[in-house]
C-alpha cells in the first residue's frame, strides 16, 4: 500500500512540474483542472466517464504550440495521482483471459525496447527537443500513450467493478459524450467554412484533432471506434431516455463521419454495419424454424439496399426536397404495412386519396399563396403528413384515413419533384411510388402484417431513415465521386510508400526483429527517402544570447512541394488597419517569403489577405520589414484568424525574428512570443497536403516499423483475445448488444488502420487501449454465475 501511495505522490509531483512549464496564460484550463480535481475527490471512479469525454476534444495545441506535453497529460497526471491514492489492491477485481495477459506483458517489453531504440542517439536537450517530429525525443511523445494505458489499468479495473457494471455506467457514456462533442465540433467547422450542404468542395474537416496538422486519420480513427458504440444506447429498450439521446446523436455523428470524405472510414462503417444490424435481428435469428431464420434478415437487407438506390435516384433528380418527401412517404408506407389490411378497404382508400390529392393539385396554384408561408405542393404535403400522423398514432389506427393520407403523400411527393425539376423527375417518381406500394402489396399477398409495431422495430425504422437521409446526399456529392475515382491510383501510391518505408530501416537483424524505434519514421524519411525529397522544416537557433527561427523550404525532384506554415491564432478585428513587422536574415540562396492572414480551422486556409510576396536576397545582416494591411472581412465570429509564415525557393532558408502585428491606432501587440525566446510557445505548424513524410499510413506496418515482431504479435494477441470474449458474450446472449457494439468498434478501427497509421496520435492510442481492456475483461470469479458465460 505504501508503494501505491508513493506512486500517487510521484504523479502529483509530475503534475506540479508540468504546470510550471506549460503555457497557461489567458487560459480556462486551470479552472477545468480544478473542477476535475474536485470531481475526483467526490467520486474517484468518475474519471472513467470524464476522460473518454475530454480526450478527443480537449486539444489546445493550435493555441499553445505544445504537442509533446499536452493539456491532456495534465489531466492524466491528476487522474493517476488521485486514483492511486485511493487504489485498493485487496478488492475483488475482474481479470483478463490468459492470452490477453501474455500479450500485455509482451507489448510492455516491446514498448520499452522500442522506446530505447527510438531515443538513440540521445542528443542534449535544447530548444528543438520537444517541438519537432524529427527529434529523437519524438519517441517520448509516441510512447506516452502506451505508458498511460498501463498506468490506468489498475484504476480501470477498480472503476469497472467486479461485475463490470462500470462499463455500461461510466466508460460507454463517456465515449458517447466525446462522440457528441466531436460531432458538434465537426458540424461547426463545416458550417463555418465550406457549408453544411456543400459536398462539392474538397475541404476536409479536422474537428478538434490538432494532430491532423500533418494529415493522418486521427478523426477517422476516433469516429470509427466511437460511432458503433451508439448501438448500446440505441437498442437499450429499458431506458427510453438513452434511446432518445442515441436517436438525436445518430444523424449528427453520421454526418460528421461522412463529411470526412475518408474512404477508409466509409469502409469501416460498411464493416461495422452488418455487425450492428445483428443486434435487432438476433431475435429473428433465434425464433422460428431453422429454415426461416435467415429469411427476415435477407429481406430487410435487400429492401434497405433497394430503398437506398431509389432514394439516390430521387435525390439526383429532385434534390433535398424530393429526398425529404420520399423519406416521409416510404416511412408511412412501412408503418401501414405493419397493420392488418383488407384489400377492398386498401384499394378504395388509396383510390379516393389519389383522386382528392390530384384534384387539390389541379385546383391550387403552384405559386406562392398569399395566405400561407409555403407553396402549394409543400403545404399540402404537410397537411397529408399531419393527417397520417393523427390516424396512425391512435391506439386503434383509423385505417381508411391513414391510407387516404398515404395516397395523398404519394401524389404530393411526385408533385414536389415535378415542381422542382420538371418532367425529368417522372421516371424516378414512378420508381419511388412503386417502391412505396410494394410493402402494402406484400401485406395483402401474405394476408398478415409484414412486421409488428414494437418499440424495437420502430427504433430500427427511424434509425434506418436517419442513416439514409444523411448518407444519400453525401454519397451523391461531387467530391465523393472524385475520391472514389482516384482510389486505384491512391492505393498504388500507398503500396509504393509502404515499400519505401520498409527500405528506410537499418539493414541488420536487430532492426528486422525489434523495429527501428518509437517515433523514428519522420526523421528516417527526412534523411533516407528514396525520392531524395527534403521536406520543409524549422529550427530554433541561439546566437549571441538571441533566439530566432530558421524556416527552411522543401526541395522536391519535381521542383515544387508542400509548404510548411508556421501559424499563430490572433484576435483580429474586421475592417481594421494593422502594421506587420519582422526581422529577416537570408544568408543563403534567394528565398520567397509568404506572410498571410487567413481564416482556417487547422488545414486549408480560407479568405486569405496575402502580403505581396517578396524575394529576400542574400544579406550579411538582419533587415527589418514592415507591411501595412487591412483585415477586411476577416474576424468573422466563430472562425479562427491565423497569421501564417512560409518560405519557398530552391534550397532556401530564412532566419526570422521579432514578428509583430500591431493595431495602427492603439499600437496594441497581437503576436505572442514574436521573439521566439520561448521557442514554440503559441506557434504551431501545418503541412496541409503532402502528408507522406510524416506517416507510414498503415497501422500494422507502423507497429512493425517501431516495435518489430514483438509489438505486432502482441497487438494481434490483444485483438484476437478481446474479439473471442466479445463473440462468446454475444453468442450466449449476456449483454449481446454491448458486446457486438464493442466488436464493431474494434473492427472498424482496424479497417481505418489499413490505410493510416493511427498510433502516432497518443490520445487515439490511449482510447483504443481503454476499449480493448474493457472488451477483454471478465467478471471476477467470485461473483460469476456458474451457468453463465464470462461476460
Amino acid at each position: 500500500m505504501m508503494c501505491v501511495r508513493l506512486l500517487s505522490v510521484a504523479f502529483f509531483g509530475g503534475l506540479i512540474l508540468a504546470l510550471g512549464v506549460y503555457p497557461l496564460h489567458d487560459s480556462w484550463l486551470s479552472a477545468i483542472l480544478l473542477g476535475y480535481g474536485a470531481l475526483l475527490c467526490w467520486r474517484p471512479a468518475a474519471w472513467l466517464l470524464a476522460l473518454p469525454a475530454l480526450l478527443p476534444v480537449l486539444d489546445l495545441a493550435p493555441h499553445t504550440g505544445w504537442f509533446f506535453l499536452e493539456e491532456i497529460d495534465l489531466f492524466l497526471l491528476l487522474t493517476a495521482g488521485a486514483c492511486y491514492w485511493r487504489l485498493d489492491l485487496t478488492d475483488t477485481r475482474p481479470a483478463f483471459p490468459p492470452l490477453f495477459r501474455f500479450s500485455l506483458w509482451l507489448l510492455a517489453g516491446a514498448c520499452c525496447l522500442a522506446l530505447w531504440r527510438g531515443l538513440q542517439p540521445l542528443p542534449p536537450i535544447d530548444a528543438n527537443s520537444f517541438n519537432n517530429y524529427l527529434s529523437p525525443y519524438n519517441a517520448l511523445r509516441v510512447g506516452k500513450a502506451w505508458f498511460w494505458s498501463y498506468v490506468l489499468l489498475p484504476p480501470l479495473k477498480q472503476a469497472l467493478g467486479p461485475s463490470l457494471e462500470g462499463l455500461r455506467r461510466l466508460l460507454l457514456p463517456g465515449m458517447l459524450i466525446g462522440l457528441l462533442l466531436t460531432s458538434v465540433a465537426a458540424i461547426w467547422e463545416r458550417w463555418q467554412f465550406p457549408g453544411l450542404l456543400n459536398f462539392s468542395s474538397d475541404y476536409r474537416i479536422t474537428a478538434p484533432f490538432s494532430a491532423m496538422h500533418t494529415g493522418g486519420a486521427a478523426l477517422d480513427g476516433y469516429l470509427a471506434m466511437s460511432f458503433p458504440l451508439l448501438a448500446t444506447w440505441l437498442f437499450d429498450h429499458q431506458r427510453s431516455a438513452r434511446q432518445a439521446a442515441a436517436l438525436l446523436m445518430l444523424p449528427l455523428a453520421l454526418y460528421a463521419g461522412l463529411a470526412t470524405f475518408s474512404r477508409g472510414l466509409y469502409a469501416a462503417y460498411a464493416l461495422a454495419a452488418p455487425i450492428l444490424a445483428a443486434i435487432p435481428l438476433m431475435t429473428s435469428l433465434r425464433a422460428g424454424p431453422a429454415r426461416r431464420r435467415w429469411r427476415a434478415p435477407l429481406i430487410v437487407a435487400a429492401g434497405t439496399a433497394l430503398t437506398a438506390c431509389v432514394l439516390g435516384v430521387v435525390f439526383e433528380s429532385s434534390g433535398y426536397r424530393g429526398l425529404g418527401a420520399a423519406l416521409v412517404l416510404l416511412t408511412a408506407s412501412l408503418i401501414v404495412s405493419a397493420l392488418p389490411l383488407r384489400p377492398l378497404v386498401l384499394a378504395s382508400s388509396l383510390l379516393c386519396g389519389v383522386v382528392v390529392a390530384a384534384g387539390l393539385a389541379w385546383l391550387l396554384p403552384v405559386g406562392e399563396p398569399q395566405v400561407a408561408l409555403l407553396k402549394s405542393p409543400y403545404l399540402l404535403f404537410l397537411v397529408w403528413s399531419a393527417a397520417f400522423a393523427l390516424a396512425a398514432c391512435r391506439r386503434r389506427p383509423l385505417m381508411p384515413l391513414a391510407m387516404l393520407a398515404l395516397a395523398g403523400l404519394a401524389v404530393d411527393a411526385a408533385w414536389i419533384a415535378y415542381h422542382h425539376a420538371g418532367a425529368a423527375t417522372l421516371a424516378p417518381s414512378a420508381g419511388l411510388l412503386l417502391t412505396a406500394m410494394s410493402p402494402l402489396a406484400l401485406n395483402v399477398l401474405r394476408r398478415r402484417p409484414l412486421w409488428s409495431l414494437r418499440h424495437g422495430s420502430l427504433t430500427a425504422l427511424i434509425s434506418c431513415a436517419m442513416v439514409l437521409a444523411t448518407a444519400v446526399p453525401v454519397y451523391n456529392g461531387y467530391f465523393v465521386a472524385e475520391r472514389f475515382a482516384s482510389t486505384a491510383s491512391d492505393l498504388s501510391g500507398r503500396f509504393r510508400h509502404w515499400s519505401n518505408a520498409l527500405g528506410l530501416m537499418d539493414d541488420d537483424l536487430g532492426t528486422a526483429i525489434l523495429g527501428a524505434g518509437l517515433g523514428k519514421f519522420p526523421a528516417l524519411y527526412y534523411w533516407r527517402n528514396p525520392q531524395h525529397e527534403v521536406p520543409a522544416s524549422y529550427r530554433y537557433l541561439d546566437q549571441d544570447g538571441n533566439r530566432f527561427l530558421r524556416l527552411s523550404a522543401g526541395a522536391y525532384p519535381a521542383g515544387y512541394g508542400e509548404l510548411l506554415r508556421l501559424l499563430q491564432i490572433l484576435p483580429i478585428e474586421s475592417n481594421t488597419s494593422y502594421i506587420l513587422a519582422l526581422d529577416l536574415w537570408n544568408s543563403g540562396a534567394p528565398a520567397f517569403l509568404q506572410v498571410n492572414l487567413c481564416e482556417r480551422q487547422l488545414l486549408y486556409p480560407q479568405g486569405c489577405i496575402p502580403l505581396p510576396m517578396r524575394q529576400i536576397p542574400y544579406a550579411p545582416y538582419w533587415q527589418r520589414y514592415q507591411f501595412p494591411l487591412s483585415s477586411g472581412a476577416l474576424g468573422h465570429p466563430g472562425r479562427r484568424v491565423q497569421l501564417e509564415i512560409a518560405v519557398e525557393g530552391g534550397q532556401a532558408a530564412l532566419d526570422i525574428d521579432n514578428v509583430s502585428l500591431r493595431h495602427v491606432d492603439s499600437q496594441h501587440e497581437l503576436v505572442r512570443n514574436g521573439t521566439f525566446s520561448d521557442a514554440n510557445n503559441y506557434w504551431f505548424f501545418s503541412s496541409d497536403r503532402h502528408h507522406l513524410p510524416w506517416h507510414l499510413k498503415n497501422l500494422g506496418l507502423n507497429l512493425y516499423f517501431e516495435m518489430g515482431w514483438p509489438g505486432l504479435l502482441a497487438y494481434a494477441g490483444l485483438l484476437s483475445s478481446a474479439a473471442a470474449e466479445l463473440l462468446r458474450c454475444a453468442r450466449d446472449g449476456a449483454d449481446a448488444a454491448q458486446a457486438l457494439a464493442l466488436l464493431a468498434a474494434l473492427a472498424a478501427f482496424q479497417v481505418v488502420g489499413l490505410f493510416d497509421s493511427l498510433f502516432d496520435v497518443p490520445r487515439i492510442t490511449l482510447l483504443l487501449m481503454l476499449l480493448l481492456y474493457a472488451a477483454a475483461l471478465r467478471p471476477a470469479p467470485s461473483i460469476r454465475p456458474v451457468a453463465s458465460a464470462p461476460c
